[in-house]
């Protein structure tokens, strides 16, 4: 009997949590509606963000303000980001803002960024390529070696034979260790690819909390320390080899301060922090769009969207603006049908798993008359355990619960 009861309770979890995941998911797909964000840009012309979204209007686009322009003066008002077409019908301007306008400076000082919390969560790899930052002949080329880092150094492997090259290791932990770096490293990030303009190597969060620059110069180790580990409270970097060699990458910081990782002409480094909100990581989608003027910088959660028009200079706000999410069909039906939406994946992790996707105290008024019309339902066929267990079961996971007392074999689990 407790065999029974045992195999009776597998099945009955089994169902409702298969169910809780595919029932939302058919309803999801017959009401859900495409909520994402218009593009957004702010204009070197009107010197105000602008919102581009030809799918609700094809003939015209408009400021935050409200203003309307036709989509004729789209090139025109937005230079900065339709340089290339304006090049092609040579109608792109001399300067703007006092700034020459020259092609090739503009393909240069372009940024194009994009940051998901997926990104956090995605597994890291154990070990890292470091290339030579001047290479002879001015072509970046792999190694033929990687390197992981150990509890008290840095290791390389070579590649054929998979030994470890004890004198590099040694000179490079040495290097490391004289510059003050503290084993074991927390974290560390880079570019591991030939397919970029040059090599920075790799910056690695010591045990101290302090962000270290490390690359390979002339096959010599290049150990510095930035500095800004903790003054800033590094929570999370992104390389990002630009062109212009302007900024290594971007800091994210552990009270919610995101900037970029500046090279000083003295070769030193500063943390200009971006004026937006403050980020999450865990949450928060980031998105940039930059030039040599302008950056545009998107940020956006299940919530709504925040927008900024930031001095490209200095990263100080200009301009900003702010759009609430898009409520659908989905969104006013879920949250009285469904207390608990399960789902094996998530928006903001790369990684199978069992994560509640929504919860709703709303379907509880629902879900307990459900959970009573199951009770009567099922009274002369099971024990009142099961009969309580059901019930239970119904009344968290709702229309989900209901649906998966069809599929259980009540024959088999009677009194």
């Amino acid at each position: 009997m407790k065999l029974k009861n045992s195999i009776f309770i597998i099945i009955l979890v089994f169902v409702t949590l298969f169910s809780s995941w595919m029932v939302p998911s058919f309803v999801k797909k017959m009401t859900d509606d495409s909520r994402a964000y218009p593009l957004m840009y702010y204009s070197s012309r009107l010197k105000e963000l602008c919102i581009i979204d030809f799918r609700e209007n094809k003939e015209a686009f408009m400021d935050i303000k409200g203003n309307v322009y036709p989509r004729l003066k789209y090139d025109s008002l937005l230079p900065l980001l339709n340089f290339r077409q304006l090049a092609m019908d040579g109608t792109m301007p001399d300067s703007i803002d006092g700034y020459a306008m020259d092609i090739k400076q503009l393909r240069t000082k372009q940024v194009m960024f994009r940051f998901r919390p997926a990104d956090v969560f995605a597994p890291l790899p154990k070990m890292g390529v470091l290339l030579e930052a001047m290479p002879k002949r001015g072509k970046l080329q792999l190694p033929g070696d990687y390197f992981r880092m150990e509890d008290d150094g840095i290791t390389f492997v070579d590649a054929e034979t998979n030994s470890v090259n004890v004198t590099k290791s040694h000179v490079f932990t040495k290097e490391m260790k004289k510059k003050g770096f503290q084993f074991p490293v927390k974290n560390y990030w880079g570019n591991p690819t030939t397919r970029k303009s040059y090599e920075e190597g790799y910056f690695c969060l010591d045990n101290n909390n302090e962000l270290y620059h490390l690359k390979m110069v002339n096959g010599r180790p290049f150990v510095k320390n930035t500095g800004i580990g903790q003054r800033v409270g590094l929570r999370w970097f992104v390389m990002s080899e630009v062109s212009d060699k302007r900024f290594y990458g971007y800091v994210f910081g552990n009270n919610g301060e995101m900037g970029i990782l500046e090279s000083t002409e003295d070769g030193g480094y500063n943390f200009l922090p971006m004026e937006i909100r403050p980020i999450d990581i865990s949450k928060d989608e980031v998105t940039i769009l930059g030039n040599i003027l302008y950056w545009t910088v998107k940020v956006s959660d299940s919530s709504g969207m925040d927008c900024y028009g930031l001095n490209s200079s200095d990263l100080r706000a200009l301009s900003s603006y702010h759009q609430e999410r898009k409520r659908v069909l989905w969104d006013e039906i879920s949250e009285y049908l469904f207390p608990v939406v399960i789902s094996p994946e998530s928006s903001n992790s790369g990684h199978i798993g069992l994560y509640v996707d929504l919860f709703s105290y709303k379907a509880f008024a629902l879900s307990l008359l459900m959970a009573l019309g199951s009770f009567v339902f099922i009274r002369k066929r099971l024990s009142l355990q099961k009969q309580i267990f059901i019930a239970v079961m119904v009344f968290f996971t709702g229309l989900s619960g209901l649906i998966a007392l069809f599929f259980v074999p009540y024959n088999r689990f009677d009194k």
